[in-house]
Order: structure tokens, then C-alpha cells, then sequence
């Protein structure tokens, strides 16, 4: 019997049967030209390897999440809790954890040695801040001048007397600017009572040609007048200055 495949074989040979005798290892199995569509036409053998794939890198191992941007570590105090800055601003404490000193209720500098009228007893009120003691110290002397100007001197001590019992256990700087102030005015008037009993006797030996010297009266005021703008000045820089002439009654 003859082994010439069927005409209409289209693989040219069955299945798993052995190559036509002279065919060579690789050579197609059937003719291309007449299966020009048959993915078998050539043997397995004459395919080509595909072409190995680069070898891909190792698979980064897990390691620690990382702080994404934007975000920042905690201190190592921690973070305070809301209302915490409003209770530490209260108890006299920073909320970053350094300790906050109140500002000391004393003038901003101390006086110098020697300086008169300082009051060197206790204080037991609530101290004031450095700006407020600043603040009324200023207030107390430029009191002296409002009421020297609205009463021709008589009335320079209100003011002063107002904020002395105000803040004289609470402030030694204030206590003693307006202490200052006030013994000053009331020198003020003091003097010029004894001038104008001075003024009217002698207005009365002289037929009434002493009176001419009434504006002296006023003279007190005047030189109060001038210690109390400097007073005013050297307690806003926080000094303590006392006036070059004084009575000091009060302390």
C-alpha cells in the first residue's frame, strides 16, 4: 500500500506519524505553498526560543510608614490640650513646658542709693506690671499739673492723693512718684498760704502798695509746675527722681 497522504490532508502527514522518508529534522511537514494558513507548517523544532525577560529587581521589603508632607513630629513635651495656653498664661507657666515669670510689680528700675522718700516697708496689694506701674506713676505727677492749672495750684494734690491711696500697697514705684507728687503739693499750699499772709500784712503797713506783690503767691505753683513735667518724664523711663526741694509728709 502506498503512504502518499490524501490530497486533502492539510497537515500533509496524520498526526503523530513518523516524517516522510528523506524528509530532514526541521524541514516543514507540509507545503507551505499549499497551506500558506497552517500555523503546524513547520515543525516545532525550527521555532524559535523566546528571548529570555530581563530579570526584574527584588521587591523592596516593608520598612516604617514615613511622615507624609506637611506633617511634622510632636515635641517631646507633647501638644497641651485646648485651653491649656489660656491656664497657663493664669498660672504664671509657658505651655512649652519653660517656666514664665510674672513681670516684677516694683518700678522697672531700682532707685539709687540714697534716694529720698522710698518707701522700704512690706507691700501687700496685687503688683502691678511694668507698664502699668509706669502708667500711673506718670498719671500721679501729671495730676500735679491738671490741678495747677485749673486751680492756680490749690488743687494739685487730688490727684495725686486719689492714685497714692489707689496703688500704695500694690506698686513702691507708683507709691513713691505719687507720694512725691503729693507732698509736693501740699508744700505748694502750704506756701502759698504763709505767702499770702506774708503779702497781706505787708500790703497793710505799706497803705496797700504790698498787695502788688500777690502774683507772687502763685510762685510755688509754678516751680511744682516745672518738677512735676520732669517728674512726668523720668517715670515714663521708669526712674525714680525726687524732687530737689520737698517736705515729704507722706511716704
Amino acid at each position: 500500500m502506498s503512504q502518499t497522504p490524501p490530497p486533502n490532508d492539510p497537515y500533509g502527514t496524520e498526526p503523530g506519524a513518523p516524517a516522510p522518508h528523506g524528509a530532514e529534522p526541521g524541514s516543514p511537514t507540509s507545503d507551505p505553498a499549499l497551506h500558506p494558513h497552517d500555523p503546524f507548517a513547520y515543525d516545532d523544532s525550527t521555532r524559535q526560543a523566546p528571548a529570555p525577560q530581563a530579570q526584574q529587581p527584588p521587591a523592596p521589603q516593608p520598612s516604617a510608614p514615613q511622615p507624609s508632607a506637611g506633617t511634622y513630629d510632636a515635641p517631646a513635651g507633647g501638644y497641651a490640650a485646648p485651653g491649656a495656653a489660656g491656664a497657663s498664661a493664669q498660672s504664671g507657666h509657658s505651655p512649652y513646658g519653660a517656666p514664665h515669670t510674672a513681670p516684677a510689680g516694683d518700678g522697672p528700675d531700682q532707685p539709687a542709693p540714697g534716694t529720698k522718700g522710698v518707701y522700704e516697708g512690706p507691700l501687700s496689694g496685687q503688683p502691678l506690671s511694668r507698664s502699668d506701674s509706669r502708667m500711673w506713676a506718670l498719671f500721679s505727677q501729671l495730676a500735679v499739673v491738671l490741678g495747677h492749672v485749673v486751680s492756680w495750684g490749690f488743687l494739685g494734690w487730688v490727684g495725686p492723693l486719689i492714685i497714692f491711696m489707689m496703688y500704695k500697697d500694690r506698686d513702691r514705684f507708683v507709691r513713691f512718684h505719687a507720694a512725691e507728687a503729693l507732698n509736693g503739693a501740699i508744700a505748694v499750699v502750704i506756701a502759698q498760704i504763709v505767702l499770702g499772709i506774708l503779702i497781706t500784712i505787708f500790703g497793710v503797713v505799706t497803705l496797700g502798695f504790698g498787695f502788688a506783690l500777690y502774683p507772687l503767691v502763685g510762685l510755688p505753683a509754678l516751680v511744682q509746675l516745672i518738677f512735676s513735667i520732669i517728674g512726668a518724664v523720668k517715670a515714663n523711663q521708669g526712674e525714680y527722681w525726687a524732687y530737689p526741694v520737698n517736705i515729704r509728709l507722706v511716704k
